[in-house]
């Protein structure tokens, strides 16, 4: 699978509200998606999450101002990563009120 990384800066909230924010509203996410059948596995104590899935595997961990994204896509959705990352800032701005 192609593996890729990549940091979201969100200036002023604490990796607490980050991670808050984003387990709490993750699953309703990727229902949306394509990804098909997934699992979410929290880590409240050290404040990250993994998402995993036949197409695709993620690892978000959280800290203040930013959330690190380290991700592996399997060959199908490879095609689609600009479209997987759109998706991605789309949903941070509304979260957060972030403007690019």
């Amino acid at each position: 699978m192609p593996a890729y990384s990549r940091k979201i800066e969100i200036s002023g909230k604490s990796a607490q509200e980050l991670y808050d924010v984003i387990s709490a509203g993750i699953e309703r996410v990727l229902a949306r998606s394509a990804i098909g059948g997934f699992e979410v596995l929290r880590d409240s104590s050290a404040r990250s999450l993994e998402v995993r899935s036949k197409l695709m595997s993620a690892s978000l961990v959280f800290r203040d101002g930013e959330i690190h994204v380290d991700r592996k896509l399997s060959l199908m959705a490879a095609a689609f990563r600009s479209k997987i990352d759109e998706g991605i800032e789309r949903w941070v701005e509304r979260a957060f009120g972030r403007t690019q």
